[in-house]
């Protein structure tokens, strides 16, 4: 080889084209380039040759053009993110808001003179029907990926948020939010939100406090003296009960209450009881008990003391139907005073309706008094302020509905006059009448002088009180 030859050679192998190097991620979300330059004469690279290392690698999807823009220009020696993949977007997993909180905190209640009551403890959570406990945000849908091959990359869809709900929790809009379907205490049990129609407690003290409530209430243990229960529904009492303040729908005592001369039992409806013992009873309709002793009872139905005991002894019976007891009264000559026919609650109503029928005839009496007074100037040609003109006008329209009113309370009225007065279906019936019980129907009243024996007292036809045999 000559010297011109050697030459050549050594030139040929010093001119070096530019070699292109690819980088890919082994997920293929992701390739770089970076350009060796040339040597000598070799070649840059072109567009075409970026294009077509892109092209052997098969990536076809997320090329970023900026990127070889920069490459071709060209860049050496500067490694750059050429292509990206999209990734997989996941859906958003929904969400259960909680508008109640899990647990009920205490709160004392403080009165109006600064001093706190530790009876009120506001633990019973009432919500009524339709109260909304939970929203739910639906969940969101997800969003495929793709490689730079152009392969799909599947998402996962958004997981459906599941409430913490329970028994009389009811779905609604469509399941985007679950609220009462019942009126009733909520509570957070056993992981679940439940809308309870029943509130049951062991026993009434200072750790459960006063009770307020519309539905049934059960106690299953003793209920501490001054203490309250105020229920819509039933109340039962499974254990003692000391002197307390129960207002309820209906009643049931299963054993006995010693009120102490302070416990006031307040029913709509029915009263079931044991013994009950100085206490004050207003019950809307049927009293039924084992015993009263020394009770304030006020009764608009019949009072039935004949199972167990059957004793009443002491205080006042106030009944609008009738009395039965194995025995009224006591060998030791305790006063017992047993009042048939009419109660306070008739004699306060009547009271209300006769002083509403005052007011009506009084109105009345000034409207026809005013409206004659107008008329007659009227009729004399005298001449009438126009305001007397629109009072004319108004008490003309008010007159017919007042006398309608007037008509209807005196119907009220006679009505009942003639429950009061017609007591014969009020009676008392006893095994035995210890004196000085005193018994009154309606109007009339009769002391017992002797012990009397399946004894029968009413009222006959002629208007008498008769004590007669059971």
């Amino acid at each position: 080889m000559t010297e011109e030859e050697n030459e050549q050679v050594v030139a040929a192998q010093a001119n070096k084209d530019a070699v292109i190097a690819l980088f890919q991620e082994e997920n293929h979300m992701m390739a770089e380039m970076m350009i060796e330059p040339p040597e000598g004469n070799g070649a840059p690279v072109t567009p075409e040759d970026l294009k077509a290392a892109l092209d052997k690698a098969g990536i076809v999807f997320g090329i970023e053009q900026d990127a070889l823009d920069k490459l071709a220009a060209p860049l050496y020696g500067k490694k750059l993110v050429v292509a990206r993949g999209m990734p997989a977007k996941d859906g958003e997993d929904g969400v259960c808001t909680e508008l109640f909180s899990r647990t009920v905190e205490k709160k004392m209640h403080t009165r109006d003179d600064g001093s706190v009551d530790y009876r009120e403890l506001g633990l019973i959570r009432e919500v009524r029907e339709g109260a909304v406990i939970c929203e739910i945000t639906p969940p969101g849908p997800g969003q495929d990926g793709k490689t730079l091959q152009g392969k799909a990359i599947k998402a996962r869809e958004g997981k459906k948020a599941i409430p913490p709900v329970g028994e009389n929790v009811r779905p609604a809009e469509g399941g985007t939010r679950f609220e009462a379907a019942v009126t009733g205490n909520l509570v957070f049990r056993d992981g679940r939100f439940v809308v309870d129609t029943v509130v049951r407690v062991q026993d009434v003290d200072y750790d459960v406090g006063n009770i307020t409530f519309s539905g049934d209430v059960q106690v299953n243990g003793d209920m501490q003296s001054g203490f309250e229960i105020h229920s819509g529904g039933t109340v039962t009492l499974r254990g003692q009960i000391g002197s307390v303040v129960i207002k309820a729908h209906h009643l049931v005592i299963e054993k006995g209450v010693n009120g102490m001369g302070r416990a006031v039992l307040d029913v709509e409806g029915t009263v079931k009881a044991g013994f009950v013992e100085n206490c004050n009873l207003h019950v809307g309709e049927k009293l039924t008990a084992q015993s009263l002793i020394n009770c304030q009872v006020e009764c608009e139905g019949d009072v039935d003391v004949m199972s167990g005991k059957g004793i009443i002894c002491g205080g006042k019976i106030t009944a609008f139907g009738s009395v039965q007891a194995k025995v009224v009264g006591n060998e030791s000559n305790t006063l017992t005073t047993i009042v048939l026919g009419v109660t306070p609650k008739l004699l306060k109503e009547r009271r209300r309706l006769n002083d509403q029928l005052a007011d009506v005839s009084r109105h009345l009496e000034e409207l026809n008094k005013n409206v004659s007074y107008i008329e007659r100037l009227v009729a004399e040609g005298r001449p009438v302020p126009p305001e007397r003109v629109q009072f004319l006008q108004r008490a003309q329209i008010q007159l017919p509905f007042t006398e309608k009113k007037r008509i209807q309370l005196e119907r009220q009225i006679a009505e009942l006059e003639e429950k009061m007065h017609s007591v014969n279906h009020a009676t008392l019936t006893a095994n035995i009448i210890f004196p000085p019980t005193r018994v009154s129907i309606g109007a009339l009243s009769q002391n017992v002088v002797d012990k009397r024996s399946k004894c029968r007292v009413y009222k006959n036809h002629e208007g008498d009180m008769v004590f007669g045999s059971a």
